[in-house]
């Protein structure tokens, strides 16, 4: 049943536009440029705030550009993007990001029976800023190369493929906000393993301000902490809150491991150290927080792009 590959008639791909006008025209243009892939429609969704579209929209008259009115948080515009797409299957990425040139081909052959979500690696330009550097790698340190293949913990919904008749019966987890760790849970529960295969890649190319950083992985550190005990006992949630203090060193710790696999990581990793440790001291935070009082983060805005 594993190697049953499946085949879709449609196929979309979302664009979650946080970084701006410019972002979005690289991540255009490499969709326009994809090599050996089906036909498939692009629908990017875009904050309110987002100015100079009608320059993209001339640009790319082939992309359906939605403006969404009154919701601009990265969670609320995935939604609605997803929500927009009328394909069988669906990808996901964000403005950011660059797909590589067989993006789209590799992610709908790595589709099979049993998969129930697919996603890829993450790769960062080798003159990213040490800010830019540590931003990245605590939020994607799972998904840079070298990786395997085959079933993982989690995924990104920088490069990631749902189905939507899977999606469909989950509806009310993302009609309104999508937290991808909430729906690939319900998703694996469901339809099979989470499957991360290496030769799918996006590359993150966002610069940002440490301010804005370290609130962004507080407010996303909160929310997946939020996302985790939202449904389990009191006594989950304490034990839970127990443990947090050691997260810092755990993560670290983590982080260390990965980069320590490549020699470019390592390199990184030990020039990145200071803002690397104050985005994980900031995540933990979030968190704990979490834990202790069982609530949602305040906002959920994005760093502020450079």
């Amino acid at each position: 049943m594993g190697d049953t590959k499946l085949t879709f008639s449609t196929v979309s791909v979302a664009v979650v536009c946080m970084a701006g006008v410019q972002h979005l025209q690289r991540c255009l243009m490499s969709l326009r440029s994809q090599r050996g892939a089906p036909a498939f429609e692009v629908v990017a969704v875009c904050p309110p705030h987002l100015h100079e579209l009608a320059a993209v929209r001339q640009q790319f008259p082939e992309v359906h550009i939605v403006i969404n009115e009154g919701q601009r948080t990265p969670l609320e515009l995935a939604s609605r993007a997803v929500r927009e797409c009328s394909g069988e299957l669906i990808l996901i990425t964000k403005d950011y990001c660059v797909p590589s040139a067989d993006w789209v081909r590799t992610m709908v052959e790595a589709q099979r029976a049993g998969r129930a979500v697919v996603g890829g690696r993450v790769e960062i330009p080798t003159d990213a800023s040490s800010t830019d550097w540590a931003f990245f790698f605590i939020d994607f340190f799972r998904y840079v190369a070298p990786v395997a293949e085959g079933p993982a913990p989690a995924l990104t919904v920088c490069n990631v493929a749902y189905k939507r008749s899977e999606l469909a019966t989950i509806r009310d987890l993302w009609e309104e906000t999508f937290v991808e760790t909430a729906i690939n849970e319900a998703l694996r529960a469901r339809f099979g393993s989470l499957w991360l295969t290496p030769s799918s890649e996006v590359t993150m190319c966002r610069a940002v301000t440490l301010r804005t950083a370290v609130y962004e992985r507080y407010a996303f550190g909160r929310l997946f902490g939020y996302s985790r005990v939202a449904r389990c006992s009191p006594v989950r949630r304490l034990i839970y809150a127990l443990v947090a203090p050691a997260l810092p060193f755990l993560l670290l710790g983590r982080l260390a491991g990965v980069a320590l696999r490549s020699r470019r990581h390592t390199r990184a990793f030990l020039q990145s150290l200071a803002p690397l440790a104050i985005l994980v001291l900031a995540r933990c935070w979030g968190e704990w927080l979490a834990y202790l009082t069982g609530r949602y983060p305040r906002s959920l805005e994005a760093a502020e792009t450079v």
